[in-house]
């Protein structure tokens, strides 16, 4: 049960983790430029 309980708190920092990355490259590439553009539109 315990090893169980280890391995799925291990598959969940792993899957945040790199959702994370995904997340910051996402957001350094699309979302911060279109504040960015919109900022300067407006």
């Amino acid at each position: 049960m315990l090893n169980q309980a280890v391995l799925l708190c291990d598959f969940w920092i792993e899957f945040l983790y790199l959702n994370r990355a995904k997340f910051a490259v996402a957001g350094v590439n699309g979302i911060r430029m279109s504040f960015f553009n919109n900022s300067i539109a407006n």
